[in-house]
């Protein structure tokens, strides 16, 4: 952590105080109280005068934030029962970061490949080692892996927009050195392959192959997958589709005035203009399969015009694939909306939900409103959305959101424009026009998932395997995904020899498991946000017993009323970890029971399995 003000450098003090700064840093302009300060810093053991030990760290930080000049408690600000840091836009170079790379992914929906590179490596400048070197604590170690993953990310992006624009041999070197750092990173392996061969060292281009798969064998038992086994035919093959392309040259990235608060003292780095008919959708999946009624009756909702904006919610349970089916159904309608489509993802699923005024801020930029011209507060920045919006056809996709709170400021207020929301819960405080609930997959759906990621061949070939494989899932979008990953990375594998390994229930959910794609990781992110009581009757619940649960038998099993029974299970569902298929009726899909089983079975305290990714890492199917 390192602190500028005035074109100056000032010590950012002991290791505490800068795990301290990087909490009120990363969450910069929102309240961060004094419980969630020792949560993020000191964890589960915190010391007992840590009340005392914040205070100092606070005095600390305000005397070296103020020390080029100014007063640093107008910077760091208390609030009730926490502090704030109030910065200007470029005052954490992390948001900076992805601000410009926010601005290199539009420019390369929009066709822009040079101006996207051009933006990408400016982000990528910011960087000056590994982020929060040296911090401690349990927050900084999580934003650690963050933005490390993040930052690897937006390289391979990078490369990949320069290896199309000509720059294979200056990519070598480069390319060389990343995959040596990262073996495991398939898209870094590739990206080299495609380089060395554009190069005329098709040889080497098939050893960096061969020495990637010896390395998948032994540190994960696994093939390369079938994008790089792909690139290796064609390499074979010589495919004219790999010859270099031209070199060209990448024009200079446009740039709008500096942000307020910005200048010689605080730094001058060109922002990317924003686009005033913005396509920020993302991609759709190519093997998507079943859901035909229910995104047809979403497209259909989108469309329909009323007295008042359309509003489609679609909420289930976790790994149903909620955003899977709302980016098919926004791109079906997307030549409906000719203003633009903007997308943002609310982090509800993560449990660390997005912060609205930031959220308004981005769709603000997006829909051509310069920075400078952004108000600070919510308020009135959802004011100038709302005027923005007026009279222009714009499909806005709010993705994961947390609560009706976290959705209302982002509502457009005309009816020209519609808004699509996914999220665990139904949302019924934005008053939606259509609340589509997913529910599992059917068995003939499910097989269909199967074949198309896995292969048609290969689910045709054994059909009662596939059927298998299909049930031990429980029909979850999520799980026959991962499952289906697995079979088509591992063509010498029968189906039914994946199907007999998931017959057995204390392996089932690790075997659910690709790259940083779990069933588990999943379950879990929505587990940790319980409160305790819910916790306690999620475990309880999914015990020895009937996995199907009436209120009356619930209220029983929990010791408790029948009021305060159906409101525990009522909230489970909300959390996606509980079906509700019926009025007073409620149901564990084994999945998740399975989950609630080995959370019961855990030792108190003892920390989640290793391989469970972390808050921020990728959220349920897409």
């Amino acid at each position: 952590m390192r602190i500028r003000r005035g074109g100056t450098e000032v010590a950012a003090g002991s290791a505490q105080g800068q795990a301290v700064l990087a909490a009120l840093a990363l969450r910069a302009g929102r309240v961060v109280t004094v419980g969630e300060l020792v949560r993020l810093v000191w964890g589960e053991g915190p010391p007992p005068s840590v009340a005392a030990a914040v205070r100092n760290h606070i005095s600390r930080l305000r005397a070296a934030i103020g020390a080029g000049g100014g007063d640093g408690a107008r910077i760091l600000v208390s609030a009730a029962g926490g502090y704030v840091l109030e910065l200007a836009d470029r005052g954490v170079d992390a948001a900076e970061f992805e601000l410009l790379a926010d601005a290199a992914s539009r420019r390369r929906e929009r066709g822009e490949a040079a101006a996207a590179a051009g933006l990408y490596r400016e982000a990528l400048g910011l960087w000056t080692g590994t982020a929060l070197s040296g911090v401690p604590g349990p927050y900084a170690e999580q934003q650690r892996e963050r933005l490390t993953e993040r930052r690897l990310a937006v390289l391979e992006s990078c490369l990949e927009l320069e290896l199309g624009l000509g720059g294979h041999a200056r990519l070598v070197e480069e390319l060389t050195a990343l995959c040596a750092e990262h073996p495991l990173r398939e898209k870094l392996t590739g990206l080299l392959m495609a380089a060395l061969y554009r190069t005329g060292r098709q040889a080497e281009a098939l050893e960096v192959f061969a020495a990637a798969r010896r390395v998948l064998a032994e540190e994960l038992g696994v093939e390369p997958g079938p994008g790089l086994r792909r690139l290796q035919q064609r390499i074979l093959a010589a495919d004219p589709g790999l010859a270099p392309p031209s070199p060209v040259p990448p024009p200079p990235v446009p740039s709008l005035p500096p942000s307020p608060g910005t200048g010689p003292d605080h730094g001058t780095a060109p922002r990317a203009e924003a686009s005033a008919r913005p396509a920020q959708l993302p991609a759709d999946v190519g093997d998507f399969a079943g859901r035909a009624a229910e995104v047809e009756a979403i497209a259909n909702a989108l469309t329909r015009q009323g007295p008042t904006a359309a509003v489609v919610v679609v909420s289930g349970a976790v790994g149903v694939g909620k955003t899977t089916a709302a980016v098919r159904a926004a791109r079906t309608v997307r030549a409906a909306f000719p203003d633009g489509q903007l997308f943002a993802d609310l982090g509800g699923a993560r449990g660390e939900p997005a912060d609205p005024t930031d959220v308004l801020g981005g769709f603000l930029r997006a829909l051509g409103v310069p920075a400078p011209a952004i108000p600070d507060h919510r308020a009135e920045r959802a004011e100038l959305y709302r005027t923005v919006l007026a009279g222009r056809r714009v499909l806005v996709v709010l993705d994961e959101a947390r609560d009706e709170e976290q959705v209302l400021p982002l509502l457009p207020g005309g009816t020209s424009c519609a808004v699509l929301v996914t999220g665990r819960a139904r949302l019924p405080g934005t008053r939606p026009s259509l609340g589509a609930e997913l529910g599992l997959l059917t068995h003939a759906e499910a097989v269909e998932l199967l074949s198309a990621v896995a292969g048609p061949s290969r689910i045709a070939a054994e059909p009662a395997a596939a059927q298998a494989v299909a049930t031990a899932c429980g029909c979850l979008p999520l799980a026959l995904r991962i499952a289906a990953t697995k079979i088509a990375a591992r063509p010498s594998w029968s189906v039914a020899a994946f199907a007999a390994r998931l017959q057995d229930e204390n392996r089932r959910l690790s075997e659910l498991r690709v790259g940083d794609l779990a069933v588990e990781t999943d379950l879990r992110l929505g587990y940790r946000r319980l409160p305790e009581d819910l916790a306690d009757a999620f475990r309880r619940l999914a015990g020895p017993g009937p996995s199907d649960w009436s209120t009356g038998e619930a209220a029983a099993a929990l010791g408790r009323g029948a009021e305060a029974a159906a409101g525990i299970l009522d909230r489970l569902v909300d959390a996606g970890l509980l079906d509700s298929p019926g009025t007073g009726h409620y149901r564990f899909h084994d999945l998740v029971r399975l989950f609630a089983r080995s959370e019961a079975a855990a030792p108190p305290g003892a920390p989640a399995e290793s391989g469970s990714a972390p808050a921020g890492t990728m959220p349920e199917t897409r």
